[in-house]
């Protein structure tokens, strides 16, 4: 896989001939000229991801048919979309996401959708077919023998700790249709990449409203999935098992005491929910310093959870989790937050930060006083 991965970096420094800006201009409106002209479009994907942590690679194909919408405020279009090594097709329609288990012959659906595109099936779309990046610091032309590149640099996202982001766009010349995007990044000096290559592209295929006839097909042969309700943690109500851990800073082991209210921050650094919550953690810990202790348990890459805690200046205490840890409080997803009261009660458990944190510490509950 790393041969394959250094290949692709390899042609995708192909060298190419940089333009002027005058030629930038004509390349842009005539993209835009012709993707005026798409009503549906059809294709086939291969995406490749590498993730800075561990040298994770994903590589995944798939098909997606897309059909624009104007009036569509969150994508601008409507696509079926699917992953072929999974049993699941992908229909999203006016700000509704469908899930179609081919196996169980079950749908659900969610309303707003905006998570739609990291599920298996969005993975396969490019919102760059009806439309270029708007956002960015700098743009370049380069042309080569078949196409127009276009090479974004985008500003630093301090929240994600993301730098040195850029987009490639190779549009091929007869058509202004992108045919590969290659996305860099660095977090917290590690690399990342994605690689999106587009194969049997049909345009304006005559399909009208193929996925209003999809829906309608699918939903009439498929039965609703009904909605699980989330059990409560077996743990709530329990007292807390002992915590003694190593100190992510320095390895001394630190054995909680049970003085006063414990907020649990369970986090990754590949968590891009924990990291943009820290903020609103560390505030909670300073304004509430002298009302509940606050400790973050990171289990996984802890050469990389130290820069963050040091980029992000952290100042409530962390400590190096484990696996044995994660079972023990039911920990498989992230970010996790555990309220434990005074008696060591386990109280409440939220899945993501929400305001809520702070109304329970501000409204004790059961125990706190």
């Amino acid at each position: 896989m790393k041969i394959f991965v250094g290949l692709i970096l390899l042609f995708s420094t192909i060298s190419c001939t940089q333009e002027d800006n005058k030629d930038l201009e004509y390349v842009i409106n005539k993209f835009y000229e012709n993707a005026n002209q798409i009503r549906n479009v059809e294709y086939k994907m291969h995406r490749i991801d590498t993730f800075p942590n561990g040298g994770l690679v994903w590589d995944n194909r798939g098909y997606v048919y897309a059909e624009k919408q104007v009036k569509d405020t969150i994508f601008g279009i409507s696509f079926y979309s699917k992953r072929f090594d999974i049993s699941k097709e992908y229909i999203y329609k006016n700000s509704i996401g469908y899930e179609f288990d081919e196996e169980k012959k079950e749908f659900k659906n969610e309303k707003g959708a905006i998570g739609f595109l990291g599920k298996p099936g969005g993975q396969m779309i490019s919102l760059n077919i009806f439309n270029l990046d708007s956002i960015y610091s700098n743009v370049e032309l380069f042309v080569n023998e078949n196409n127009y590149v276009l090479k974004y640099e985008f500003e630093d996202d301090t929240v994600y700790n993301v730098i040195q982001k850029t987009k490639t766009i190779y549009l091929r010349k007869k058509d202004f249709f992108p045919v590969k995007i290659i996305g860099r990044s660095k977090v917290l000096d590690n690399s990342a990449s994605s690689y999106f290559t587009f194969s049997n592209i049909k345009v304006n295929t005559g399909n009208e409203n193929k996925i209003d006839s999809l829906i309608e097909s699918k939903i009439g042969t498929y039965s609703k999935k009904s909605k699980k309700v989330r059990k409560l943690n077996s743990i709530i109500g329990k007292p807390i098992s002992a915590i003694s851990l190593p100190n992510l800073e320095n390895d001394n082991l630190i054995s909680l005491e049970i003085n006063k209210p414990i907020l649990l921050d369970f986090w990754e650094t590949w968590c891009g929910p924990c990291i943009a919550s820290f903020p609103k953690i560390e505030e909670l810990a300073i304004k509430y310093s002298n009302d509940i202790q606050i400790v973050g348990i990171v289990s996984q890459d802890r050469e990389n959870a130290l820069k963050l805690v040091k980029k992000k200046n952290i100042t409530f205490l962390n400590l190096l989790g484990n696996d044995n840890v994660l079972k023990q409080y039911n920990v498989n997803s992230f970010p996790r937050y555990i309220l434990i009261d005074k008696s060591g009660i386990i109280q409440k458990e939220y899945f993501g930060f929400s305001k809520q944190i702070e109304k329970d510490i501000n409204k004790p509950v059961v125990h706190f006083d």
